[in-house]
């Protein structure tokens, strides 16, 4: 029997992509967004609480996406949730949750404070011809996330 596994998260970028290639040459690409919590405090102050989410894209589509992915920026992510579990170098056991992405909304530039990476390079340098979302559908739960 199939089951649901399915999450949304929005959030910014804590720092720009990473682009990768595993051993068979695939590209990947990995970010972690921020997305808080916010709460009133007995003091009546609004507080944050900051959850930081892994996310993982492989393919082209990680290769599109790396430059558009930049400290920061805001973004909507959708996709599965996958489980890794692996031994460290001292034998102890391991487990992480990564969100493997099948679409990326990016925000508008200029929303939330954002500034590229690269303060030589403006805005326009990074959206010309920029969808504001993108779908991949690479992922078929088959492969695993190596760490």
């Amino acid at each position: 029997m199939a089951t649901i596994n399915s999450v949304i998260v929005e959030g910014n970028l804590v720092k720009a992509a990473e682009l990768s290639r595993w051993s068979d040459n695939t590209p990947y690409c990995r970010f972690t967004i921020a997305s808080n919590e916010s709460y009133k405090d007995q003091n009546g102050q609004w507080q944050d609480i900051p959850s930081f989410i892994d996310c993982l894209v492989k393919g082209a589509y990680a290769e599109s996406m790396a430059k558009h992915l930049l400290k920061g920026r805001r973004v909507t992510v959708q996709g599965r949730l996958k489980q890794q579990r692996w031994t460290d170098t001292a034998g102890t056991k391991r487990t992480a949750i990564v969100v493997k992405v099948t679409e990326i909304s990016l925000s508008p530039f200029g929303t939330n404070n954002f500034r590229p990476a690269q303060e030589q390079q403006s805005p326009s340098d990074y959206v010309e011809n920029e969808p504001e979302s993108y779908s991949n559908d690479m992922f078929d739960g088959s492969e695993e996330i190596p760490f």
